[in-house]
């Protein structure tokens, strides 16, 4: 409905100031003089003439007024009713005693019926939010307030009247939908799906176990089981590990109504990569659901602990602070020996730290310690009281130092903001400030240009440029100092004020993941974000191409071939990014799969592979008793009712008398100026054009 006015810029009398220009230009042309130049005039033309003379002046005199024309639209926005059908494979396996072909039906009878008064858009959801379309109830997992805050997101803006939830109420991923903000601003219409009853079931209800291990290690592996109206009977669990062999076969007897057990076994990494191991409960005559009987689980086999060696000639409170500190990492296996009576081989390591070395006491070591300098080994040396600087500075020439390691100062750690190797959270970096000083050697410290500081001296409140932590790296072998004793005092002072070692380790562990990481010259390299994903998930690759500089560069195609166990293959071209590829392979069976991908750069062909495992996900079977309270609750707080497929035709009457659903006016208001009116300057127009066409037919112009 629109509403016209208009807004004059001038006085209404003003129309009279028209009115009289018109009658006043009608006048002089036609009023005494006749408007031919003869005696037989037409007294009709001659009235005609003047009527259209007086109009065209009158409108044009109106138009100079400067009147604006003001109008309101008033539109109407009927209420949103949004519908969110539970989609997840609970209600495949139990979905009650009502029809589901049925239901469809009356679920379609209902979109009809509430389409004649009000906007109806429908959902799907399960792990996600998604249009809507006939359930086929095979979604793996249920987020309903992650679907909520989706509706939110997408109708914001809209006059939501109504949610109509059909659900069984079951959700196994996210928030519970009673907590949920939003659902207390709209009135819930719930649809009660599935079953409440509990089924006759033995079920793996969890399989426990380190995603990651380390090559050699033996691992855990926890299983639970629980059985509901089984009494009486018998199963048998089984694991079988990924060579076929059963590593536990254990006989359960289901001694009550509402029964649990768990059971352990122990698992080898034989070997890298990913180990399978099957998890079997045998089914029990009389159960409803098998799906659930059972269970993969994937671990991840890393042949990638890295060995810290440290030498020292003495015993001292930092070997075993470092020691403390290193062996908190999974990935560092740490050995210390005095250098005097050490007969392992050093080239093993991945790091070896100097401490105190060389010295004094260890002149006899000297050219050991020399042939683990000249190793292509990273070396972290660290100077206490007990290094000779003179044999310091011949093993090395990244830091001379002119003076002596008896007499040393008392330092505190300054950090370098410039430094870049890596980096501290804000917690590390202010509490090492307050931390006790290290002792470090007096003299004059000269330094490589080509090294790296990390934490500089300060003497009493006086910083100066001499390094306390600096790295270096020559012909590829990294390097670093730690130019004072006492970290041992760093730990225990920490301890003391915050009860816990994280700043001090923080920094170790930093600085021994630096010296041993391990440069990857590799010209293609293709990888996977996650290693084992589940039934339900999006598989990506990410590969990068390096030219000869080892810039990055994907000015050519590469492609992906993923293969699984079965032998089954899928061929992918990868999407380029800015300066890289990504690959979203979609969703793909359970299985282990091996991605090769291969990239054809300058008439070179780089190939490139990864390997990863799809598991299923059964968590929609482990519990399949519907939680209407939950629906009823939900419906309740927010305003709404909890209905059943047998009576949930009566939503949409309930729905039309509910007050809150209400149609919302909106009106809109333009304005613009008369004069913008297209038709009036064409009816100007006409009216002189007519004019002129009659006086000259009548021969007067």
């Amino acid at each position: 409905m629109t509403h016209t006015s208009f807004i004059p810029g001038y006085p209404w009398w003003f129309l009279l100031f028209c009115i009289a220009a018109g009658i006043i230009f009608a006048y002089l042309l036609y009023g005494r003089k006749p408007f031919i130049f003869h005696e037989k005039e037409n007294k009709y033309w001659k009235y005609i003439l003047a009527g259209m003379r007086f109009l065209s002046t009158t409108l044009i005199a109106f138009l100079l007024l400067s009147l604006l024309i003001k109008s309101k639209k008033t539109e109407e926005e009927k209420p949103v009713i949004l519908l969110l059908q539970d989609n997840s494979s609970s209600l495949n396996v139990s979905f009650g005693n009502f029809s589901k072909v049925k239901y469809a039906e009356q679920l379609q009878s209902l979109q009809d019926k509430l389409k004649d008064k009000f906007q109806v858009i429908s959902y799907n959801f399960g792990d996600v939010l998604s249009e809507f379309k006939k359930p086929d109830y095979s979604e793996k997992e249920t987020d309903i307030s992650g679907a909520i805050d989706e509706l939110f997101t997408r109708h914001a803006s809209q006059n939501i009247g109504a949610i109509i939830l059909s659900s069984d109420g079951i959700f196994n991923k996210g928030n519970s939908p009673l907590y949920n903000k939003n659902a207390l601003s709209i009135p819930f219409y719930t649809i009660a799906l599935g079953d409440t009853s509990i089924k006759k079931d033995a079920l793996i209800k969890s399989v426990r176990y380190p995603e990651i291990v380390y090559l050699g290690d033996q691992f855990n592996i926890n299983v639970q089981i629980e059985a509901n109206h089984l009494q009486g009977q018998t199963t048998v669990l089984d694991i079988i590990s990924p060579e076929g062999k059963s590593i536990l076969n254990k006989v359960i007897t289901i001694t009550d109504d509402r029964f649990a057990f768990q059971a352990d076994a122990v698992g080898d990494a034989s070997k890298p990569g990913i180990l399978q191991y099957t998890v079997r409960l045998k089914t029990v005559t009389g159960e409803t659901i098998t799906e659930n009987n059972v269970d993969v689980a994937y671990i991840e086999v890393i042949d990638g602990r890295q060995k810290v060696l440290m030498l020292y000639d003495a015993p001292h409170p930092d070997v075993k602070a470092f020691k403390n500190a290193i062996e908190e990492n999974k990935n560092y296996q740490f050995d210390e020996a005095d250098i005097k009576t050490f007969n392992g081989n050093y080239k093993d390591a991945d790091l070896i730290i100097l401490d105190g070395l060389p010295s004094i006491g260890a002149t006899a070591q000297l050219s050991v310690i020399g042939e683990v300098v000249n190793s292509n080994i990273p070396i972290l040396w660290i100077l206490s009281s007990n290094t000779n600087i003179a044999q310091f500075n011949t093993l090395q020439k990244i830091l001379q130092i002119t003076g002596t390691s008896l007499n040393g100062n008392d330092v505190y750690p300054v950090y370098q903001s410039s430094f870049s190797k890596f980096t501290l959270n804000e917690t590390t970096l202010k509490l090492i400030q307050t931390l006790p000083p290290l002792l470090a050697p007096y003299g004059k410290y000269q330094l490589a240009t080509t090294a790296d500081i990390f934490y500089k001296q300060q003497i009493g409140s006086v910083p100066t440029n001499d390094p306390l932590i600096l790295f270096n790296e020559v012909n590829g072998k990294k390097i670093g100092m730690i130019c004072g004793e006492g970290i041992w005092r760093w730990r225990l002072n920490e301890f003391m004020q915050t009860k816990n070692f994280n700043a001090t380790d923080e920094i170790i562990n930093k600085c021994v993941q630096y010296l041993t990481v391990k440069a990857d010259k590799r010209r293609f390299r293709v990888h996977s974000p996650k290693n084992v994903y589940n039934a339900n998930e999006s598989i990506r690759l990410d590969a990068e191409l390096y030219n000869e500089s080892y810039e990055l560069v994907n000015d050519v195609d590469a492609n992906c071939v993923v293969k699984g166990d079965n032998g089954k293959e899928y061929s992918f071209t990868f999407d380029k990014t800015i300066n890289a590829y990504t690959l979203n392979a979609g969703i793909l069976p359970v299985g282990k799969y091996t991605a090769n991908a291969k990239a054809n750069y300058k008439g070179k062909l780089n190939t490139a592979s990864c390997n990863f495992a799809v598991r299923p996900v059964i968590i929609e079977t482990l519990n399949t008793q519907a939680n209407h309270q939950l629906l009823n609750i939900l419906a309740n707080q927010s305003g709404g009712k909890m209905y059943t497929p047998a009576n949930m035709e009566e939503i949409a009457n309930d729905i039309e008398k509910n007050n809150k659903v209400k149609t919302i006016l909106y009106d809109t208001f333009n304005t613009r100026p008369l004069i913008d009116i297209k038709w009036l300057f064409f009816l100007i127009l006409i009216l002189l054009s007519g004019e002129w066409f009659i006086r000259k037919f009548n021969g007067n112009i």
